[in-house]
């Protein structure tokens, strides 16, 4: 599960996220179009549009070579695996940072949300933080708790891709007969 982040910009606000993005693994595409993130979109919709555009050219060109048809369909597998499951670890650190830079930042007393930005190196800490000890500590503990359930969700990560090999495995086995 991604963590959420408070961001505000002239006192509207948005949420960042961080880690992991199980909504664009099973959502893909909705999501960055739901978020209204049009660069996030046209990054996730790409691989499809490249797809389309090739078995165009195929059933265009009436190619029935078996060599040019096996070649489109690996590349067709492969930019619809990065779309489905490269980019959904990359999306939410992706959209945080272009939030942070049309100026979207997190409100002073939210020390969960600055903790989790400058612990990952989203913002610099300022002079009167690294001061503060009592906010340090504050921080240092919030970043540990984050870690944690970073490691029990790289540890979900694993089992759900390790089932998902395991049943393309059992598949492929089972139509083999």
């Amino acid at each position: 599960m991604a963590i959420e982040v408070n961001l505000e910009k002239y006192g509207h606000k948005k949420k960042g996220f961080l880690g992991f993005s199980w909504t664009a693994f099973f959502f893909n595409f909705f999501v960055p179009l739901f978020r209204l993130d049009f660069i996030g979109f046209l990054i996730f919709i790409s691989p499809y549009l490249i797809i389309a555009v090739m078995v165009s050219f195929i059933l265009i060109t009436g190619v029935n070579d078996e060599n040019t048809i096996l070649v489109s369909s690996v590349i067709s597998l492969i930019l619809k695996l990065i779309s489905r499951l490269v980019l959904p670890f990359f999306y939410n650190k992706m959209y945080t940072k272009k939030l942070l830079r049309q100026g979207y930042l997190p409100p002073e007393d939210d020390d969960y949300s600055n903790a989790l930005l400058k612990g990952n190196r989203y913002l610099e800490y300022t002079n009167k933080e690294l001061l503060d000890k009592e906010k340090m500590e504050r921080y240092r503990l919030i970043i540990e708790e984050y870690e944690n359930e970073r490691k029990k969700d790289n540890t979900t990560i694993i089992i759900v891709f390790s089932l998902i090999a395991l049943l393309v495995v059992l598949f492929f086995f089972m139509a083999s007969f």
